[in-house]
C-alpha cells in the first residue's frame, strides 16, 4: 500500500493543485471581466466625460492615471445634472475592480477605433514588469494605439466623443507559481505571474454635457 501511495500520490497532488490554479485563474478572470464591464459603461454613458472632478474646471478626465483609480477606488465630483436652483449634482461612482485584485497590479487600456475604420490594428501598450516589486511599471499610462487606413489614434479614449467606436482594455497580472510535474501556469515575461486580459467594446451614447455660469454649454 505504501508503494502504491508514493505511485499515486505525486500525481494526485499536482491534479488537485493545477484544479486550484485553474479555479483561482478564472475567478480572476470573471472578476476582471465584471471591472472591465462596469468601467466601460461609465465612458459609454458618457459619466466620465461629463463629470467634473475636484480641482477641474471643465469635465473629463485629462490624465490616464485618474480613469486608472476611477476603476480601482471610484471617483466623485459635479455631473452635468442641475438641482431646482440650477446647480450641478455631486455624483459618486464606486470603484469596478474586485477586493481581490490589487491595483498596482493592473493596466488599463482604452482606445477609439478611427471613424470608417473597418479593420483597425491595435497596439497593446509596452508592459515592464518589476521583479522587486512585482508589479507593472509605469502601466499608469500604459496606453496602446490604434491605426487604420494610415490614421493613428493617441490613446485618449477616456475623452471619448458621443457615437465613437472604443475598445477598453484591462490588463492584470495574477500571481501563481509552478507545481510538480510540469504545473505550469505562469508567463515567462513576468515572473511568477499570469498575464489575464478582459476586453469590452461598445459605442460611445448621447449624453449631457454640462453648463457654465453663463448658461453656456462646456465640451465634454
Amino acid at each position: 500500500m505504501a508503494i502504491e501511495f508514493a505511485l499515486v500520490a505525486p500525481a494526485f497532488i499536482a491534479l488537485v493543485l493545477g484544479i486550484l490554479h485553474i479555479a483561482l485563474i478564472y475567478l480572476a478572470q470573471q472578476g476582471l471581466e465584471s471591472a472591465v464591464e462596469n468601467a466601460s459603461r461609465l465612458v459609454m454613458t458618457g459619466s466620465i466625460q461629463s463629470l467634473t472632478v475636484s480641482g477641474q474646471t471643465s469635465p473629463g478626465l485629462t490624465k490616464a492615471s485618474d480613469f486608472k483609480s476611477a476603476v480601482c477606488n471610484g471617483i466623485s465630483g459635479k455631473s452635468a445634472d442641475t438641482d431646482a436652483n440650477g446647480n450641478p449634482i455631486a455624483v459618486s461612482y464606486a470603484g469596478s475592480l474586485p477586493p481581490f485584485l490589487s491595483c498596482d497590479r493592473l493596466t488599463v487600456n482604452v482606445q477609439v477605433v478611427p471613424t470608417g475604420c473597418a479593420s483597425p490594428t491595435i497596439t497593446a501598450p509596452t508592459l515592464t514588469y518589476d521583479s522587486k516589486s512585482g508589479t507593472l511599471t509605469g502601466s499608469s499610462a500604459g496606453y496602446g494605439t490604434i491605426s487604420c487606413d494610415g490614421k493613428t489614434n493617441d490613446g485618449t479614449g477616456i475623452g471619448s466623443t458621443q457615437g465613437k467606436l472604443v475598445i477598453m482594455q484591462l490588463a492584470y497580472l495574477w500571481p501563481t507559481v509552478a507545481g510538480p510535474l510540469g504545473l505550469n501556469f505562469t508567463n515567462p515575461s513576468y515572473g511568477n505571474n499570469r498575464m489575464i486580459l478582459a476586453t469590452y467594446t461598445f459605442t460611445v451614447e448621447q449624453y449631457l454635457c454640462p453648463v457654465d455660469s453663463t448658461g453656456a454649454t462646456k465640451t465634454c
